[in-house]
């Protein structure tokens, strides 16, 4: 299992945010393209999902670009793999469709859904400001 590269340069992208947060400014799409050495176009692509789900909103004029749109507090590793990966669940019977017909004398359901349930829970406990508060941002 391998995370797509959206989640992994949506969370940089985010901590370079929280991080202009303190001088309440917003970040402009190309400083973020250089800062991360993606492309404008890729950053769009990776905005728009994060916009639509509230994590960020965009600011017009000519000091506009990008800016939080919640707290570094609420903004969590768990969250933004779910805007990029959709619900995160190990095996597909975990999920509600219980296409397998061994589900219901399935031996190994509880060890998956366990590993799933700590997974997120360990996720869900990095906050933008706690990786902020615990690293130096190096780019």
């Amino acid at each position: 299992m391998q995370l797509s590269t959206k989640p992994r340069y949506a969370l940089r992208i985010l901590l370079q945010l929280a991080a202009a947060a303190g001088d309440n400014r917003a970040v402009k799409g190309k400083d973020l393209s250089k800062k991360q050495n993606v492309t404008e176009a890729y950053i769009e692509q990776i905005m728009l999902p994060l916009k639509r789900s509230r994590m960020i909103k965009t600011v017009r004029g000519c000091n506009g670009g990008y800016m939080l749109a919640k707290p570094a507090t609420e903004i969590t590793v768990l969250s933004i793999i779910e805007v990029f990966e959709g619900e995160l669940n190990f095996v597909s019977c975990q999920d509600g469709v219980h296409t397998c017909n061994m589900y219901e004398k399935c031996c190994t359901r509880s060890v998956w859904q366990e590993l799933t349930d700590f997974f997120k829970s360990k996720a869900n406990s990095y906050s933008l400001s706690e990786i902020l508060k615990n690293n130096t941002l190096d780019f």
